[in-house]
């Protein structure tokens, strides 16, 4: 079983952005290509995602400054599926990767069954271009179900190594936008923290829409600790923002674009 990161929720809330990594994972699934999810930050996609490969029984991996590197990938994939390497090298070390990632058959009564690997990749856009070109090779050869995830930087619009990301841009199968927060993001969030009265439902929809899902979700759990345990009203979303954010026009972001 894949062990939650501190980060991640133990559950979450039917958001688009989870509906649209579950499609885009199971799109990949089907056709064993690689997607690639683009976001801003905030939109809630690494706690989707990780949740996603949970549910599909897929496994989930962020790069980070320390594995950024070709080797550094390869042993982050590996540790994603509980794998680790022992190897110095990096021919050896990429050698285990092919195997444990390469295609998984399995033969019942009605014959051999192909049961893709889906590998989720987040914080793409830190890795160096040589990483990624490997990364893409190892989806093509083991025909891994690859979602990579990263913020809204265009991986060919970097000045350094410009041909060699147009090129790796050009071997992702399908690229998707992520949405800022809507309104429905909104009332079902409110609700999983019991938010109460129409009014505070209205300025907390005015906020996530005005931000992220991230700052909206840390704006209801200060709320929360003003309650003492009741439901979440208008009053306390405005102390938790001024709490939060001292600013004399704060509450401007809670307000209706009709007020």
């Amino acid at each position: 079983m894949m062990e939650r990161p501190a980060n991640v929720p133990a559950t979450i809330v039917e958001t688009d952005t989870v509906q649209i990594a579950r499609e885009i994972a199971t799109v990949a699934m089907e056709y064993r290509c690689s997607v690639h999810l683009i976001g801003r930050a905030g939109t809630g996609k690494s706690t989707a995602l990780w949740h996603v490969a949970r549910e599909l029984g897929g496994s989930y991996c962020e790069v980070s400054q320390a594995t950024k590197s070709t080797k550094g990938l390869f042993e982050l994939l590996l540790d994603s599926i509980g794998r680790r390497t022992g190897k110095k090298y990096l021919s050896d070390i990429a050698d285990e990767v092919y195997y444990y990632f390469q295609p998984r058959e399995t033969v019942s009564e009605e014959g051999w069954t192909y049961t893709p690997r889906l590998l989720v990749v987040d914080e793409v856009q830190t890795l160096e271009a040589s990483a990624f070109r490997e990364l893409l090779r190892v989806q093509e050869k083991c025909e891994v179900a690859l979602v990579l995830a990263g913020n809204a930087e265009r991986l060919a619009g970097r000045a350094k190594d410009a041909n060699t990301w147009e090129q790796i841009e050009s071997r992702i199968s399908i690229q998707r936008p992520l949405p800022g927060p809507s309104r429905r993001d909104c009332d079902l969030i409110g609700s999983a923290y019991n938010v109460e009265g129409k009014d505070a439902y209205a300025a907390l929809a005015a906020f996530g829409m005005r931000t992220n899902l991230r700052d909206l979700t840390k704006l209801l759990q200060f709320a929360a600790g003003l309650t003492g345990g009741t439901g979440i009203r208008l009053k306390h979303l405005e102390d938790a923002l001024r709490l939060r954010k001292p600013k004399s026009d704060v509450l401007k972001l809670l307000r209706t674009v009709a007020a």
